[in-house]
């Protein structure tokens, strides 16, 4: 059971560190490219989800600039 824990937290470290590093991942609409494929399939279209930067922030890292906001 200890170890658990122990593996359980090392994860929680890697990702935070993570967040702290690389805050910005691929988005998920577009898979990075920053553009989507029209509904007919024939055009290109930037992305909604991420405006076209193909990039998102990912949940960590707004939850770590919300608890380091300087009111």
């Amino acid at each position: 059971m200890d170890t658990l824990i122990v593996v359980a937290l090392l994860l929680v470290a890697g990702y935070i560190g993570a967040c702290v590093i690389w805050p910005f991942t691929a988005c998920r609409g577009c898979s990075g490219s920053g553009r989507r494929r029209s509904p007919s399939g024939k055009a290109w279209r930037s992305c909604g989800r991420c405006s076209g930067s193909g990039r998102r922030v990912r949940i960590g890292r707004q939850l770590w600039e919300l608890g380091h906001r300087d009111d």
